[in-house]
């Protein structure tokens, strides 16, 4: 009998990445997007990021348009790669709840530095979320 797992596939067919991968995907993508409602309207923006435990952690300038956003508001974050050549990728995305990561002894272990670094950015942002979702392109072969 095979007892090789089956690969879970959406209606699209597009593979189901599990919960802990998604979570892996996360730490190991540098960069990802954040994506919250400002003044009424959309707004997405690129963040280099950590994971800590099942949060999303990422630094901001206080009084930015990024930190006033998002202090306890839903949002959205999202990390992806893919491979043109091969036209294969993958994308994970988190719904959560953002607010300032204040535990000291956590943020100081975190070697997080953002790439943007004309001005001091010293407030942490977390994400909280138990929603995490992903999919990846497969190809029969």
């Amino acid at each position: 009998m095979d007892r090789t797992p089956r690969t879970s596939l959406d209606h699209q067919g597009l593979e189901v990445i599990t919960p802990e991968e998604c979570w892996q995907l996360l730490s190991d993508a540098p960069v990802g997007r954040v994506a919250f409602i400002e003044a009424g309207d959309l707004m997405v923006l690129p963040v280099n990021h950590a994971v800590v435990g099942r949060r999303i952690v990422f630094r901001t300038l206080r009084g930015s348009l990024l930190h006033e956003a998002l202090m306890a508001a839903p949002v959205a974050f999202q990390v992806d790669g893919f491979d043109a050549v091969e036209r294969t990728g993958w994308s994970v995305l988190l719904r959560g709840v953002a607010d300032l990561a204040e535990d000291p002894d956590q943020l100081a272990e975190l070697e997080l530095h953002p790439w943007a670094d004309t001005v001091d950015r010293d407030d942490w942002v977390q994400i909280r979320s138990d929603e995490v979702t992903g999919r990846r392109i497969v190809h029969d072969g």
